[in-house]
């Protein structure tokens, strides 16, 4: 009976995971990460809070594994959830909105188990509320302090005409917007420059001829270098600059493996925050206190948020050798003034339209942009 369940078990897990950490053949692991499909060497979520598990549970020497669904479907995001909670997890980890909905069934099936979401709020199927239980912890990040970053580097490096394309009008999207727009007024206030911003949403997250064609044509008309902040119709955006030689400044995780035409990316670092929830668990036992239940948001000051500073695998390379101007030094330099918070940045504006999006005077006035002319392309 013992073999019959051991092969049945197998048999679930070669189907919905990929086994991490071989050399060790136990099958019951209480720290457990699933992944979305694209697993772990994604470079960007995935590998991100890998990353950050791994070298927690080396320094404290405490076996994990990670798990890879075959899609984003609730009902396969829960299977997966229950397989790792039946085998024992205690500490379940979801990078990713995608998990909103599972995590929030599950964290309701396994009380005793805690759930570290990351960029996202668990909440039930067409809820716009969130519902982050007890053994729940919903990790958000300070996006408007990255996108002040990458707003600032991109005039520090010489751009005056600048774009932005957004998917959905979602608060992260504008939190990176709205922190784009003072980064680069701060920046031009610095150098005495000029500034042109041309903003558009496609209203969706799609890689399609569409989305190629709209960011040919505001490469052509508007803008030198844009920052994107809309899922996967940032790698048409990433297409069009190559086709029409600009630059982008991708959003969330790092853009540099996808095309020298990126230049940098305005990232959350998931590694560094799922090593803190990791420590409130396991070190100082206060997770019930600090982050269960709670949504809570890091930054600068958690070393969460700015832009992409290091290369993967390559522990010489230099993540800024795409910019011409802004170095290492002057990102550490604005990070210590965020993080410190001598340094602010808003994060959203009201808008008026029931769309959802802003006009270019309600940017200019509520960010009090007075070198930047701004223009929202529909």
């Amino acid at each position: 009976m013992k073999k019959l369940i051991s092969v049945l078990l197998a048999t679930a897990f070669l189907l919905f995971a990929a086994v991490a950490l071989s050399g060790c053949r136990k099958k019951n692991y209480e720290l457990v990460l699933i992944t979305d499909p694209a697993g772990i060497g994604d470079r960007g979520y995935n590998h991100g809070a890998w990353e950050g598990m791994t070298e927690f549970c080396i320094e404290k020497n405490i076996d994990c594994r990670y798990l890879t669904p075959l899609n984003t479907e609730k009902d396969t995001l829960l299977s997966v959830i229950r397989s790792a909670a039946d085998n024992g997890a205690k500490v379940i980890v979801t990078p990713g909105s995608c998990f909103e909905e599972a995590v929030n069934e599950a964290s309701a099936e396994y009380p005793d188990v805690r759930f570290i979401l990351l960029d996202g709020q668990p909440r039930a199927a067409g809820a716009q509320i969130a519902d982050i239980r007890k053994n729940t912890s919903s990790i958000l990040f300070r996006s408007e302090q990255s996108g002040y970053a990458a707003g600032y580097a991109a005039v520090t490096d010489g751009y005056v005409r600048l774009g932005f394309v957004g998917g959905v009008a979602d608060a992260d999207t504008y939190a990176y917007l709205c922190g784009y727009l003072q980064g680069a007024e701060h920046a031009a206030e610095v150098f005495g420059a000029e500034i042109s911003a041309a903003v558009h949403f496609t209203g969706d997250k799609l890689e399609n001829d569409a989305n190629t064609a709209m960011a040919k044509k505001l490469f052509a008309e508007d803008a030198d270098l844009i920052f994107v902040c809309a899922g996967n119709a940032g790698k048409s955006v990433i297409k069009a600059a190559e086709e029409e030689k600009s630059y982008v400044i991708c959003s969330d995780t790092d853009g540099r493996y996808a095309s020298t035409r990126v230049v940098t990316s305005a990232v959350k670092n998931i590694g560094t925050a799922v090593k803190a929830v990791l420590r409130s668990v396991y070190d100082t036992k206060d997770f019930e206190y600090v982050y269960g239940g709670k949504r809570v948001y890091v930054g600068a000051a958690e070393g969460c948020t700015g832009l992409a500073s290091y290369v993967i695998n390559d522990s010489n390379g230099n993540a800024f050798d795409r910019l011409f101007k802004f170095t290492k030094t002057d990102h550490d330099e604005l990070l210590s003034k965020l993080s410190s918070g001598s340094l602010t940045v808003k994060d959203s504006v009201t808008v008026s339209a029931e769309s959802g999006y802003a006009t270019a005077e309600e940017l200019t006035e509520q960010l009090r942009l007075d070198n930047i002319t701004v223009t929202v392309i529909q």
